[in-house]
Parts: structure tokens; C-alpha cells; sequence
């Protein structure tokens, strides 16, 4: 089965506009179904109404091709009304040579891509277009990967920590964050000693901490029978 992706095409112009639905509608690279709109106060109408679709009603829009100049908008501006009304649909801005620097801001700012308006060749522009589709199909798969993770890492009763090779964390699950008193959020970023803090119980003196053993020599280590685990807000727990 052959899937039709839905794209919305802002463009003031109908000569352009027809253009570039001429260039998507011939496509050998995917198959896509344009609708067309003038004004950026009409997209974000039509974009509002996507966030509003229920569970079974045909499929949404995929993705937005933008030309940056339109009779009620013009520049980044255009962009970052869009952008802020439907993050998760991949954009695809269109700019003239003169206005290639905002393009540029524009994929810094979240944009998927541009095209300048005299280069939308039948190859280049519906080979961006399913680029930008297959990007954004990867990264919902991989949010979907990560929260089926932390779904399961948060549902067992051990404590789990990550770091990344210079010893700084990376993840905490929600046990690891009752243990600690850090939250992970709080814990990113900073060094594993500094979240997953131990000392001797009878001592009381900071005592290595086995993470960077662990990972300098790729095997388990184990926490000695006499260290303590002292937390954010100092309360120490054997």
C-alpha cells in the first residue's frame, strides 16, 4: 500500500503555487497530496483544526512548504508563528536569494530545511520534501523508543543512574531519584561523585566512587560493605 503524505503549501502567489504542486504532484521519490493556502492567518486556522483531528479521521498534514513572503506575513516572523502553532509538523521553508540568511535563522530556529524559490527543480524539491518526512518519522520512532524505555526503567525497583564517559549523568530514573534527592533534571549534566555521593561509614571521608572503575575497566563493580550514600539534602542512609 502506497502511502499519500498530506502537505500544506503556503504561498501568496498562484503561479508559484502552481509550480510547485506541478513539481511535488509529479514526484517519482513519494507520493504527496498538496493543499493550498495564501495567507499565514489561514495556515494557522487550518494547523489548529489538525491539533483538533480525533482517532480514526483521515490523516493530517505531514509536513508545511512556506514561502517566507505572504500578503499577511513576511520573514521569520512568518516561520515563528508557524513553528509555534504546530512544532511537530516538519517545515519546509521556500526564500528568495535575498532572504537566504532568514531561511538560515529559520532551520536554527526549528525548520527542517529551505529551498531558494529560483532552484525548486523536479528532483530537489520533492527529494527535501521526503527527506524532511523521513527525518521526522525517525525521530517519532525514537521518542517513542525513549519513553518505552523510561516507561520500563521507572517501573522496576532498582535504582538506575547513566553517565556518559566523562562521568557526568545523563539519566536518573525515579528511584535512583528518591535515593539521591536529586531530580534528573537537577542531576543532568552534572558530575556522578557530586549526584551519587558516598563516604565511609566510619570515617565518614569520601570514598571513590565505583562508576568511573566500572567504566574504565568494563566490568561490575561493587559499592564496599562500609560506604554510606549521602544524599542532596544530607540526610545519609547506609
Amino acid at each position: 500500500m502506497i502511502m499519500t503524505n498530506n502537505i500544506l503549501l503556503i504561498q501568496g502567489e498562484a503561479a508559484e503555487a502552481s509550480a510547485v504542486r506541478d513539481v511535488l504532484g509529479s514526484a517519482d521519490d513519494g507520493h504527496f497530496q498538496i493543499e493550498w493556502v495564501r495567507t499565514c492567518a489561514v495556515a494557522l486556522d487550518r494547523l489548529q483544526l489538525q491539533g483538533k483531528r480525533h482517532l480514526g479521521e483521515p490523516a493530517g498534514i505531514a509536513a508545511v512548504v512556506v514561502d517566507l513572503s505572504l500578503p499577511d506575513s513576511n520573514g521569520i516572523d512568518t516561520f515563528n508563528r508557524l513553528f509555534g502553532a504546530a512544532p511537530q509538523i516538519p517545515i519546509l521553508v521556500m526564500a528568495s536569494a535575498k532572504q537566504e540568511s532568514i531561511a538560515k535563522l529559520a532551520v536554527q530556529r526549528g525548520a527542517q530545511d529551505y529551498l531558494l524559490k529560483g532552484r525548486l527543480y523536479r528532483y530537489l524539491m520533492p527529494k527535501a520534501v521526503q527527506n524532511m518526512l523521513d527525518r521526522n518519522t525517525f525521530a517519532d520512532a525514537m521518542f517513542i523508543e525513549k519513553e518505552r524505555a523510561e516507561v520500563t526503567l521507572n517501573s522496576i525497583g532498582d535504582a538506575v543512574m547513566s553517565t556518559d564517559e566523562d562521568c557526568s549523568v545523563t539519566y536518573l530514573n525515579s528511584v535512583a531519584e528518591k535515593l539521591t534527592g536529586w531530580t534528573c533534571a537537577e542531576a543532568t549534566g552534572r558530575p556522578a561523585n557530586e549526584v551519587f555521593e558516598i563516604i565511609d561509614e566510619t570515617t565518614r571521608q569520601p570514598m571513590a566512587n565505583p562508576l568511573a572503575k566500572a567504566m574504565r575497566e568494563n566490568k561490575t563493580v561493587a559499592l564496599t560493605p562500609n560506604c554510606i550514600l549521602v544524599r542532596r539534602d544530607g540526610y545519609q542512609s547506609a
